[in-house]
């Protein structure tokens, strides 16, 4: 019998005198045909052939008790029909999202990658805001590219780092601040990052692992409006090759 069918016999066979489940099994038996005829408009029936028989057999067996008027068996039967009938071709468990990766601080020097300009740096290298390796608290006065005897520690600690990669070759850059003509600032630049390149070849490292560079005062790293800011820009930066 077609299950659009279904319903006019229920109907029939209710009237006939069989009450009680019989009301239960004909409400079971009603939705388990809507919900059969929803899953053949969803095509269900085509993704999961199997189990669509499998909640069909059900529920013409049910129907065949009802009509039978073996109520109670036909409302358990009619009660497994509609359970197979809900758990047609269940929904593939979304998996959860996977986590966001950690921010990655690839050269371990305290700025993460996205905001590093310098990458690899050296372990052990004081870097500035954006990444990049500093001479740290290396001081020029005005007008000079003098190393004072208080720094060479500082200097000491650029030498040991190299020491520590002997295959590492480096690019010394010198800086000033913006007072005086931009010719004169590159050329004291130049005479800054040399002082520095000196030093480090005094104490064991090969001239050839270093390249010297002026910027002179093109590349700030504080404003030149006050006497600290250009302090800061009076400065030796270090950039591996």
């Amino acid at each position: 019998m077609r299950i659009s069918g279904i319903i006019l016999v229920l109907a029939a066979l209710l009237l006939a005198g069989c009450a009680g489940p019989g009301m239960q099994a004909n409400n079971e038996l009603t939705a388990t045909r809507q919900i059969l005829n929803e899953a053949k408009t969803n095509k269900l029936d085509k993704q999961c052939p199997e189990e669509f028989k499998e909640a069909m057999r059900a529920h013409k067996e049910a129907v065949a008790l009802y009509r039978k008027c073996k109520c109670q068996e036909a409302l358990d039967m009619a009660r497994d029909a509609m359970a197979k009938a809900k758990a047609l071709c269940p929904a593939v468990p979304v998996p959860p999202p996977a986590p966001c990766p950690e921010p990655l601080d690839s050269d371990g020097d305290g700025i993460l990658d996205s905001a590093d300009q310098c990458p690899n740096t050296p372990r052990g290298a004081d870097v500035n805001s954006v990444g990049c390796w500093i001479v740290k608290g290396l001081r020029f006065d005005f007008d000079s590219a003098v190393v004072k005897p208080e720094y060479y520690p500082l200097l000491e600690r650029v030498a040991e780092i190299l020491r520590d990669n002997p295959s590492l070759r480096v690019e010394i850059q010198g800086h000033t601040d913006s007072i005086g003509p931009e010719e004169y600032n590159m050329q004291l630049s130049q005479k800054r990052a040399q002082a520095v390149a000196d030093y480090l070849a005094s104490h064991g490292i090969s001239a050839d692992r270093m390249t010297v560079v002026g910027v002179g005062e093109a590349d700030p790293v504080a404003g030149n409006d006050t006497e600290e800011g250009r302090a800061k820009n009076r400065r030796v930066q270090i950039k591996p090759l």
